[in-house]
């Protein structure tokens, strides 16, 4: 059935509980070898209104596993006690997912304390002692983890900011930062959703956007690394360009709570480097945990 505009993808339930399986697969190819590194969580949410047009995000993550050959036990176990200050996180936001403020910012300061005095005992040194400081800077600022909450994958794609009110002719657009297409750099990125892409049925409701690089703003950092690792390039042809950016959200059609969320990139920078992505974020029954 073809959508009927104006169509307002909003929050429209009293209490809704739902496990979820995200995954992320990254591919590295430098000079025709690839390397890849896989990363999957599972994690439960309860989504309750409090009052009119305000919603509580209660967020349980467990069952983490790496993949990446290249990363000891001793790095994952790292990565992991430090990712694991996150695993209750109570978000407050709007009808529309828009985030509103943190609940409970003391208990994520006291369990960066305690994380970072338990990791002090085995992992030491200059780079281990800069990020136990960062940790605890960063932890005191509600706005910069309010932040980084959204820019988080797992989080972004249920709180995602193509919610809202979508009218037939309009283009919405949203630009995004990226950070992992390559080392020590940054990109920014323009999405943009086509409400002629919107499908929907009496129960199911899809989303689909696109994205593209707007300019060559911070090109320079790319070919500085490109530099950096001997990774031959010709500038004059050679530019970072996307072969492929494309996201799809699947929503309860009454309910708009997000069921699937899947965004494949591919990115490349000449024949010798390229960058394969894919975030994917799907509803499971407990009976598949």
């Amino acid at each position: 059935m073809e959508p009927v505009f104006p169509i307002d993808v909003k929050l429209n339930l009293q209490e809704g509980k739902k496990f979820y399986r995200y995954s992320y697969n990254e591919y590295t190819t430098t000079n025709g070898e690839t390397h890849r590194s896989e990363l999957n969580k599972n994690f439960h949410v309860t989504l309750k209104l409090l009052e009119k047009e305000r919603f509580e995000y209660h967020i349980e993550i467990f069952d983490r596993v790496h993949r990446d050959k290249e990363l000891s036990l001793s790095e994952k176990d790292f990565l992991d006690q430090i990712a694991a200050i996150n695993n209750d996180v109570v978000l407050i936001t709007d009808e529309y997912g828009r985030l509103k403020s943190l609940q409970g910012l003391l208990v994520l300061q006291d369990k960066v304390e305690k994380t970072v005095e338990k990791l002090s005992r085995s992992f030491v040194g200059k780079q281990a002692e800069d990020l136990y400081q960062f940790l605890k800077t960063f932890y005191q600022k509600e706005k910069l983890v309010c932040t980084d909450f959204l820019k988080n994958n797992h989080f972004g794609m249920i709180l995602h900011k193509f919610y809202g009110r979508y009218e037939k002719e309009n283009q919405v657009r949203h630009s995004v930062r990226y950070r992992n297409f390559m080392t020590n750099t940054v990109i920014d990125i323009d999405e943009s959703i086509q409400t002629e892409a919107m499908r929907c049925d009496d129960e199911l409701l899809l989303l689909q956007y696109t994205g593209h690089i707007p300019s060559d703003k911070n090109w320079e950092m790319f070919y500085g690394e490109m530099q950096r690792k001997e990774i031959a390039y010709h500038k004059e042809t050679d530019v970072p360009k996307f072969d492929k950016y494309k996201g799809q959200m699947l929503l309860d059609f009454e309910t708009k709570q997000v069921l699937e969320h899947k965004l494949t990139i591919e990115f490349s920078l000449g024949e010798n480097y390229q960058k394969k992505i894919i975030y994917h974020i799907k509803e499971i029954s407990h009976e598949e945990l």
